[in-house]
């Protein structure tokens, strides 16, 4: 009789576990559904499927970094979304892209060449919510917002770090 509780225990762990570690993963998808989608593309993995709506991309607890993000608005929508890439070894990068309804789909970063992301600033109209889970730090708990641009006239915002040399494992985005 204790070995069939403690095996009944033991079940019950493991899927509480498993629903605990999948919770704020995304349904797989392979193309950008939601209103406001994003992809990651992380060290050692490639790309991953599109997430949306607040979802987290990349991964936590396994040391990979976030090298490059893909954002994609749907057509007609009239989100507008401005961001660029702070690199390991680099710094923020010169170019800042920007999608919305007539320019669905870019990409900051730099795939395929093992350079770790470090921080994104962005802007957006309406206001986006974000989150970075950084290496050896976790979640931050909230973008910081960073005054002006030289790229646009939106209020700016962070996610990640610089000058600490630690990686962005994951993200989400999600409009306000």
């Amino acid at each position: 009789m204790l070995k069939q509780i403690t095996r009944v225990v033991a079940a019950l762990a493991i899927t509480a576990a498993a629903a605990v570690t999948t919770a704020g993963q995304a349904v797989a998808r392979s193309e950008p559904t939601g209103t406001f989608c994003y992809q990651a593309h992380v060290q050692n993995i490639g790309w991953q499927d599109w997430r949306c709506d607040g979802e987290w991309a990349g991964t936590t607890g396994r040391a990979l970094a976030v090298e490059a993000v893909r954002f994609h608005v749907q057509p007609g929508s009239s989100i507008r979304f401005c961001a660029r890439a702070h690199r390991a070894n680099y710094g923020w990068d010169d170019r800042q892209v920007c999608v919305n309804g007539s320019h669905t789909t870019d990409q900051i970063g730099i795939d395929g060449v093992n350079v770790a992301m470090e921080a994104i600033m962005f802007a957006g109209s309406p206001t986006l919510n974000a989150d970075a889970h950084i290496s050896n730090d976790g979640w931050q708990g909230g973008a910081a917002y960073v005054g002006a641009s030289e790229y646009n006239t939106l209020p700016n915002y962070m996610i990640g770090t610089t000058g600490r040399g630690l990686p962005i494992e994951a993200f989400w985005f999600q409009v306000a």
